[in-house]
């Protein structure tokens, strides 16, 4: 025969158990509503008085920390679960590695677009300060003599057609470079932003490597429970993590339309003295 008691928390037991299957409610459902019945079992054999009863707002608050603490790499769940923790930053950096893989490959695609527009636009500058210097001479000559229309670039001009295209081509020089210099200072923040991405690529490898001589120091029972070895050695990993930028997202027009002040000089000094 059961005692009271034992008969009690036979009947609760059952009446849990009938209603997580019946409900299929989430996990934190789940272990609320078994909380609920557990402290109503224990209420129902004495072993909570109606005076000891836990506040609502501490019982959120514990509901909160547990589900951190079942989510979340807490410094308890690295102190209890070394071994895994490791493993799971691995992982983590592994992913890193991989998104900083592709942002080195836009990048480099990115620039290559701003060099090949730097060129362009320094050729057709180029070609402008030919066609100006030809056509100058001609019309010049053309006008000194009266003899029109003129021959320029192959085409015959009238004087007002070769006044023109003159005019036209001149007009043309300012936003040229203006383009070079915008591209310009796009190349000098992309470059910026290269040399970043290499930097954390290394910064990478680095803790991969600190990580794993961490693991194999575990795995070998070099670091033992209870030491300081494995908090020191988390702790320098978690540092280390810490460090890396994790916003590996394009960069913004801001970023590329502002250089330092070194470059910004040097660049609005070559337009200037490219007039």
């Amino acid at each position: 025969m059961f005692t009271k008691r034992e008969e009690i928390m036979r009947n609760v037991s059952f009446a849990l158990s009938m209603m997580l299957v019946l409900c299929g409610c989430s996990d934190d459902s789940r272990e609320e509503a078994s909380a609920r019945l557990s402290t109503a079992a224990k209420a129902l054999t004495g072993e909570i008085r109606a005076n000891d009863k836990v506040p609502r707002i501490v019982k959120e608050q514990q509901r909160k920390e547990h589900k951190r603490q079942d989510t979340e790499w807490t410094p308890e769940n690295q102190a209890l679960h070394p071994i895994e923790y490791c493993q799971a930053q691995l992982e983590r950096l592994s992913e890193y590695s991989t998104q900083l893989d592709v942002q080195a490959h836009k990048y480099a695609v990115a620039k290559n677009q701003v060099l090949r527009g730097i060129s362009d636009a320094e050729a057709q500058l180029a070609g402008i300060a030919r066609f100006l210097e030809e056509a100058k001479r001609a019309y010049k000559a053309a006008d000194a003599s009266n003899k029109w229309p003129v021959m320029i670039g192959g085409f015959a001009l009238s004087k007002e057609k070769a006044q023109e295209k003159i005019v036209a081509a001149a007009e043309r020089r300012p936003m040229l470079q203006a383009t070079i210099a915008r591209n310009k200072n796009m190349l000098a923040a992309l470059e910026k932003k290269i040399v970043k991405v290499s930097d954390e690529q290394k910064n990478i490898v680095k803790i991969k490597e600190r990580i794993q001589i961490t693991l194999n120091d575990l795995n070998l029972k070099k670091v033992v429970d209870g030491d300081n070895g494995i908090t020191d050695a988390l702790n320098t990993i978690n540092d280390s993590l810490g460090a890396l930028k994790t916003d590996y997202d394009d960069p913004s027009v801001d970023d590329l339309l502002v250089p330092d002040k070194a470059s910004a000089i040097k660049v609005s000094f070559d337009a200037i003295m490219a007039e």
